[in-house]
Formats: structure tokens, C-alpha cells, sequence
């Protein structure tokens, strides 16, 4: 009976630690570096405080990141189904189109929230820098912005959303396609600047990699899609146009995956916070929950 108890009470302990040790070596092989605590004891320091402050960004950033994503990867899956897609795809570009002003909206909000006043967000648009990651980025909004309302009032006027009147009808005559072309154009830029934002940070676990805006795009591009198809499966579209919303999503997982997976490499020991299993590090989630649940189970379903 003692016996039985003492099994019962180590399985945990078991499993722990195996789940544990599997994280640590899925980082050693991620990043190529082996943790060495004698070595990095002797390494210089300057009275143990660290050798970069911390970010101060707060969640209003993590929220523009999400929705600018977001807005940017249903404007191009829409865009992408208007150019290209059958009669039955238009409900991709309908939806699509809708999501990404939806999404887009709170954008100006979250960055005037952050900077703290308004006239700041103003004051940015005066200058346009083109080696400045913040520069592009906040005339990349504005850009994406207008072309992204201008679509959505086309198809909306299409609907027959904004009545019979000769203004809808104006609206409906435009030549969507052709405006949708520079907006996509936006839109990629807009997904992916936010990674370029970060890797021209001196945060070694953000700038030693350049790889984090192909990662940003690709991501955005699955979680619309999966989005998009989450819609579509509410208002019954036919099965053939959620198929290939599925594969348009398990391509970009993949992709997003190699170059996650090509971003922990290229840090290398930087990227042993986010990886690692150490007492200060977040291997254990990053493994379980970012990698593991968010993009190996998708992909694999």
C-alpha cells in the first residue's frame, strides 16, 4: 500500500521533469548554444545590474501588434481572393475586406494611448523617414487606413449596406480591384514592420535575428485566414471556399514556423529568455503553449 502511494505521488514529479528536460533540449537544439554557468559566472558585469533597461512599451503596443496584423492579413487574403479567387471566393473578399477596417480601427487609438497625447501621433506625420523603422510604420498606418476604408465602402455600397441613393451607386462603380492593389501593398508592409520595429531595438533577443518580419507576415496571414474561415463557417460558405482557406493557413503556419525556427537559431544565446528553462526564463510556455498549441497543432490537424 506505502508502495502504491509513493508511485502515485512520483508520476508527477516524473513527468515534470521529463516535460522539463524535453524543453531544455528542444532549446539547445533551437538556439545551438549550451548553457555554461562557470563561463558566464566570469563574464564582465558592472556590479550585477543589467546591461539594458527594460522595454517600456505596455500592453497599448501588444494590442496595435494583434490588430495590425490582423487588419493587414484580411485585407491581402481578401485582396487575393478578389483578384484571383472564383465567383464563390467573393465571400472571402467580402469578409476580408469588413475584418480589416474592423480590426484597423483601434490602431491610431492604441499608439495616441501609449504616446500619451494626441498632437505627438500628429508631430510623427511631419517628418518621413525612410530608415526609420517608427517613421514608415506610422505612414504605413495612415496609407493602409485610407485604402482599407476606401474598399470597404465600395463593398458595402455593392451589399446594398448604404441604401439606393446615386452616392451608393457612385461608390459601387469604382474600380475596387484596382484600388485593393496599393492597399495590399500596405498591408503587407504593415504586417511585417511591427517585427522590422523590434529587431532595430537594442533588446539582443529581438535584434539578432532579422528574420522576425517574415515571421510577423506570416503569422498574420494564418490568423486571418483562420479568422476569416471562422466567419465564413457561421454564414455556411461552400465547403470548397473553406478549403482553401485551410491550406492557405497551413502554408502560412509552416512558414511561420521555419522562420520562428530560423529566429531562435540566428539569436542563439539570446534567445535563451524566451526558450530556455532557467529560473528566469519562459521555455516551458514558449514550448507548450506558443509553439506546441499555437502552431504544431494547427498545422498537424
Amino acid at each position: 500500500m506505502e508502495e502504491n502511494r509513493l508511485l502515485t505521488t512520483k508520476a508527477p514529479f516524473r513527468e515534470g521533469f521529463s516535460s522539463l528536460k524535453l524543453a531544455e533540449r528542444l532549446a539547445t537544439l533551437t538556439t545551438g548554444y549550451t548553457p555554461d554557468a562557470e563561463r558566464e559566472l566570469q563574464e564582465a558585469s558592472y556590479y550585477d545590474y543589467p546591461v539594458l533597461k527594460a522595454p517600456v512599451w505596455r500592453w497599448e503596443i501588444i494590442w496595435y501588434f494583434f490588430f495590425g496584423g490582423l487588419a493587414a492579413g484580411c485585407y491581402v487574403i481578401a485582396s487575393i481572393a478578389s483578384l484571383f479567387g472564383s465567383r464563390e471566393d467573393r465571400a472571402v473578399a467580402r469578409t476580408g475586406y469588413y475584418l480589416s477596417l474592423l480590426a484597423v480601427l483601434p490602431c491610431p487609438l492604441l499608439l495616441t494611448k501609449d504616446l500619451g497625447r494626441p498632437e505627438r501621433f500628429l508631430h510623427m506625420l511631419r517628418i518621413f523617414k525612410v530608415k526609420s523603422p517608427m517613421s514608415m510604420g506610422t505612414w504605413s498606418l495612415v496609407g493602409f487606413s485610407l485604402f482599407s476604408g476606401i474598399t470597404t465602402v465600395i463593398q458595402a455600397a455593392r451589399d446594398g449596406i448604404l441604401g439606393r441613393w446615386w452616392g451608393s451607386r457612385v461608390l459601387a462603380a469604382l474600380p475596387q480591384r484596382l484600388i485593393a492593389l496599393p492597399g495590399t501593398a500596405f498591408g503587407l508592409f504593415l504586417g511585417g514592420y511591427t517585427g522590422v520595429l523590434l529587431t532595430a531595438t537594442s533588446v539582443p533577443l529581438w535584434s539578432r535575428s532579422k528574420v522576425l518580419g517574415a515571421v510577423f507576415i506570416s503569422s498574420a496571414i494564418s490568423t486571418s485566414s483562420a479568422l476569416i474561415s471562422l466567419i465564413l463557417r457561421f454564414t455556411r460558405a461552400p465547403v470548397p471556399v473553406l478549403h482553401k482557406l485551410e491550406r492557405l493557413e497551413w502554408v502560412a503556419l509552416l512558414v511561420e514556423m521555419t522562420g520562428l525556427l530560423a529566429f531562435l537559431r540566428g539569436s542563439g544565446r539570446a534567445a535563451r529568455p524566451l526558450v530556455g528553462t532557467g529560473p528566469t526564463e519562459h521555455g516551458r510556455t514558449f514550448w507548450r503553449f506558443v509553439f506546441g498549441g499555437g502552431l504544431a497543432l494547427p498545422a498537424a490537424r
